[in-house]
C-alpha cells in the first residue's frame, strides 16, 4: 500500500449492478486521481439481481465501457476462464506496484443459480441458462487440467482433500470464541 509502503495491492470484487451506484464511481474515480495499488473486478454476470443488465444502462459493457472516464485501460475478459482471470489479474497487479495506479477489469460470467435462496430465477430463459452451463468455469478447468496430462481421479483426490479442508475451516472457524472487540 503507499501508505504503509508496502507492495501491497487491494482486490475488490462486485456484481455488474454496482456500476450503477455513486460509491463506485466516487472510489475508482478517487483510486486513479490517486494512483492507488487497487483492482477493480466487476463480475458482470449478465444480471442486475432479477433485471437483465441491458434493460438498466446504456452502454454494452457496465465497467469496460466506462473505465476510459477515470483514464483507465479498458479491460474485458472472459471470467468464465480460469487462466485468463489469473493471467489478467496479475499483471494488473504488477502494474499497481510500479506504481502505475489501479485496474478496472470487467470479467464476462454468469450466475447459475437465482440472486438469492429465495429467487427460482424463472426470468431468465432456459437457452440462456444451458448456454452458460456449458461454459462452467470449474468444468472447462477440469478439462484443460485433463488435456494437461492430469488423470481425473487424481483431480477428484484433490477436490476431495480440498473439500475436507474447508470442512475444517468452517467448523474451525464456527468454534472459535468471537473476536475481542476492543
Amino acid at each position: 500500500s503507499l501508505i504503509k509502503r508496502t507492495e501491497q495491492v487491494t482486490l475488490c470484487f462486485f456484481g455488474d449492478g454496482t456500476v450503477n451506484i455513486g460509491a463506485f464511481h466516487e472510489a475508482v474515480n478517487l483510486a486513479a486521481v490517486w494512483r492507488l495499488p487497487v483492482i477493480f473486478i466487476c463480475e458482470n454476470n449478465q444480471y442486475m439481481e432479477y433485471t437483465p443488465i441491458s434493460t438498466m444502462i446504456p452502454v454494452a459493457r457496465p465497467a469496460a465501457d466506462r473505465a476510459s472516464a477515470y483514464g483507465l485501460r479498458r479491460i474485458l475478459i472472459d471470467g468464465n476462464d480460469v487462466a485468463t482471470v489469473r493471467s489478467t489479474i496479475a499483471e494488473a497487479v504488477d502494474r499497481a506496484r510500479k506504481g502505475e495506479g489501479p485496474s478496472l477489469i470487467e470479467a464476462d460470467t454468469y450466475r447459475l443459480k437465482g440472486h438469492s435462496a429465495l429467487d427460482p430465477a424463472a426470468y431468465r430463459p432456459a437457452d440462456e441458462v444451458a448456454s452458460w452451463k456449458a461454459k462452467d468455469p470449474l468444468l472447462r478447468q477440469y478439462a484443460a487440467l485433463c488435456e494437461l496430462g492430469c488423470s481425473p481421479a487424481e483431480l477428484d483426490d484433490i477436490a476431495t482433500d480440498a473439500d475436507a479442508r474447508i470442512e475444517a475451516m468452517t467448523d474451525s472457524a464456527f468454534a472459535a470464541e468471537p473476536p475481542d472487540p476492543g
